[in-house]
């Protein structure tokens, strides 16, 4: 997914679209896919999910789905495997207590999350270490990555930069 920030400095663009390479693959290894999976559920159901139409998925309204798709085993699997305040904390990106349609789908905030690197890097040009650290714990807290596996995350691009 080849992401294209439009700037004058052909330097920073390609360092963030190199960056943006690296973390990708690299955070991949640490995606909680339970959570992933779950996410993809609340994402394919959101409108159904969501009875009282705010556009967000209340613990209630979630529970209540979970516990109308008895037959849905592979559903059940993911339940019973995890804690479901635990997956619906690691969904939950902005930590406002709610689900939002975004949070369930993490490719649509991959753009956000690199124009807020690219920023940083323009505001900041000394100091392109800090916003890679930043944007590894932003992308693996995009994709659930569990706190141990960012810490790792960042610990290996701190590495590497």
């Amino acid at each position: 997914m080849g992401i294209q920030i439009n700037n004058d400095l052909n330097l920073q663009n390609g360092f963030i679209n190199s960056l943006y390479t690296k973390v990708q693959g690299y955070t991949s290894q640490f995606l909680n896919t339970d959570t992933r999976e779950f996410a993809s559920y609340l994402n394919e159901n959101f409108d159904s999910i969501d009875k009282d139409g705010n556009s967000n998925l209340s613990k209630d309204e979630i529970s209540a789905a979970v516990k109308r798709e008895t037959r849905n085993q592979e559903l059940q699997k993911l339940i019973d495997n995890n804690s479901l305040e635990k997956m619906l904390a690691n969904i939950d990106t902005n930590e406002d207590g709610n689900i939002s349609y975004k949070e369930t789908d993490p490719n649509s905030n991959v753009n956000d999350i690199l124009k807020s690197a690219y920023y940083e890097i323009q505001n900041n040009s000394q100091n392109w270490g800090s916003a890679a650290l930043n944007l590894t714990q932003n992308m693996c807290k995009n994709y659930y990555a569990s706190s141990a596996m960012t810490s790792l995350a960042t610990s290996a691009v701190s590495a590497l930069i």
